[in-house]
């Protein structure tokens, strides 16, 4: 690696947004050492959408804890992510910005050693790809199998044009990068298996848990709240975890902290279920209050849908759960069966009503498993999910390209 080298991050989200995939290359980044310099280039932030003043400059610049940010316009929509007008507003603010920074990069290539590009969304890849013809090094961030996933909750139909432009851009950046990191086994045997490639092209980088924010407290409360955090959208299984209550004490109660674009649908279904009193949707909260919910929640819940390409996920809201000592009860999908084998952190169930019910009755009726299953998830996010650690793998992975 040269003396002092540079990097260019190029994500689609950073902060002040909120969300997981956000804050992942500020912490990273902030893991690197001096010698290696890095600056992100991000739209203005949009989402949720709705919840951020719009932009009307075509370039802002701004340090954030340090790290330098260079900000290009795009389209930002201000329908709220319950809205149709959300989709196409997606696709405008994802595209625009993907053109508009190849521009930067066609600009500005010979500042920067490497490329780093960050999906979701995928239309990262196209600056991305363009640096790598220019000669930079290209590394490839994905923390979802985006177009995939948008295939199978029918956002795209295979074999239409924009199909096929995010397929090229993801063969592009499998096969003609210089590395890739990936958030799990599943996923990197996903990739390897679709276009031919080595698995020794992928280098495992999962997500970390601030340890400051989400602070272990494995010693179980005497509450009866479970909780869930995130997005309500196609991808999760909520409707049988909602109707698991019927089944349940009436002592025990179901927090949503979060939004999407069913959460009308969620509502209206547990009116109909008679359950308002006891299944509370408290929209967004600041992190430092979801890290607190989590604390005094006796579980979380985790459902995603058995019938998407989603073995993949490890969802972040299981590994905030898991570091804090909550215990999990979560779909059955290979990726949470994977961590749950070896943690012992939670439970996994089919997405059936009666079976969530029995699960969570029986770590209810169960401290000392729930405070076991806590200290168990603890020490498994100490090995495998501290920024730290995660830091020396970028470190080792731009060393490897230079």
């Amino acid at each position: 690696m040269t003396e002092s080298a540079r990097a260019l991050v190029i994500s689609h989200f950073f902060p002040p947004e909120s969300m997981a995939g956000a804050h992942r290359w500020q912490r990273l980044i902030a893991e690197l050492p001096d010698d290696i310099e890095c600056r992100v280039l991000c739209p203005p932030p949009a989402y949720p959408y709705g919840e951020f003043e719009p932009s009307s400059q075509p370039i802002e610049r701004e340090t954030i804890e340090g790290i330098p940010v260079t900000r290009l316009w795009t389209y930002q929509p201000q329908a709220d992510s319950r809205s149709d007008q959300s989709n196409l507003g997606r696709i405008l603010n994802y595209v625009v910005f993907s053109v508009l920074a190849s521009f930067y990069v066609l600009a500005n290539f010979w500042r920067y050693d490497t490329i780093v590009t960050v999906s979701a969304p995928h239309t990262t890849f196209l600056p991305g790809a363009i640096g790598k013809l220019l000669g930079c090094s290209w590394v490839v961030d994905i923390f979802d199998l985006w177009l995939d996933n948008a295939a199978d909750m029918g956002y795209v139909e295979p074999g239409t044009l924009a199909y096929r432009y995010i397929w090229a851009l993801e063969w592009l950046a499998i096969t003609k990068s210089d590395a890739v990191t990936v958030i799990t086994e599943t996923m990197a045997q996903s990739y390897v298996k679709k276009f031919g490639v080595s698995r020794g092209r992928f280098t495992l980088l999962p997500f970390g848990v601030d340890k400051e924010l989400f602070t272990p407290t494995p010693e179980q409360t005497e509450s009866m709240r479970v909780l869930y955090i995130g997005n309500m959208g196609d991808a999760h299984a909520l409707r049988p975890f909602i109707k698991s209550f019927q089944h349940l004490p009436s002592e025990y109660t179901l927090e949503f902290i979060g939004d999407g674009k069913r959460r009308d649908e969620l509502e209206t279904l547990t009116r109909e279920l008679g359950l308002t009193d006891r299944i509370h949707f408290a929209g967004f909260v600041d992190r430092t209050e979801v890290a607190a919910r989590l604390q005094r929640s006796a579980l979380s819940v985790v459902p995603l849908q058995d019938d998407l390409q989603l073995d993949y996920a490890r969802p972040n809201k299981l590994l905030e759960s898991m570091a804090v000592g909550t215990p999990y009860v979560a779909s059955d999908i290979r990726e949470i069966r994977r961590v749950t084998n070896e943690s012992g952190g939670g439970a996994v169930v089919s997405n059936d009503s009666d079976e969530i019910a029995s699960t969570i009755q029986d770590l209810m009726s169960t401290p000392e498993e729930r405070e076991n299953m806590g200290n168990s998830a603890i020490s498994y996010i100490e090995e495998h999910h501290r920024w730290p650690l995660l830091g020396e793998r970028v470190k080792t992975v731009l060393q490897s390209v230079s």
